[in-house]
C-alpha cells in the first residue's frame, strides 16, 4: 500500500513538474504561429477530457472546439499583462460566443476566476527545438 501511494506521488509531482516547466520555458523558445483576441471562461470538473486524460484542474490545460490536442496556447490579460502557456487536451467550451475553457489552475494564475468570462489575447505558439 505505501509502495502504491509513493508512486501516485512521484508521478503526480512529475506531472505538476511538466507543466510548470512548460509554463516557464523563454520567450526566445517560442514561435508564434497565430494571435488573435478570444473570450475565455474557465471550467473545473472531475471527468476524463476529450483526448482520454483524467481532467485535473490544477494543470495548465484548456478546451477548444478544432484546436489539436495537444496544441500549446498562450494567453495574456492586457489589463495586467499576466501570462499562462496551456495545452489543448479537451473539447468545448459549448456556450455561445466562447473560444476557450481556460482550466482551474490558469484562471487562477491570470487572476481571472472571479471574473467568469474575459477578452484575452491568445498566441498560438510552437516550441524551438
Amino acid at each position: 500500500m505505501k509502495k502504491r501511494l509513493y508512486c501516485a506521488l512521484v508521478l503526480l509531482l512529475s506531472l505538476i513538474s511538466f507543466e510548470a516547466k512548460s509554463h516557464e520555458r523563454t520567450a526566445d523558445a517560442i514561435k508564434i504561429v497565430k494571435t488573435y483576441e478570444a473570450r475565455v471562461s474557465w471550467y473545473k470538473h472531475g471527468r476524463k477530457t476529450a483526448n482520454g486524460e483524467k481532467f485535473n484542474p490544477n494543470l495548465y490545460t484548456v478546451a477548444h472546439k478544432s484546436l489539436p490536442f495537444g496544441t500549446w496556447v498562450r494567453f495574456t490579460d492586457p489589463e495586467t499583462n499576466k501570462r499562462v502557456v496551456a495545452r489543448v487536451n479537451d473539447r468545448g467550451p459549448f456556450i455561445r460566443g466562447r473560444d476557450f475553457d481556460l482550466s482551474l489552475g490558469c484562471a487562477v494564475r491570470l487572476g481571472i476566476k472571479d471574473k467568469g468570462v474575459k477578452r484575452l489575447k491568445v498566441e498560438i505558439i510552437k516550441f524551438k527545438t
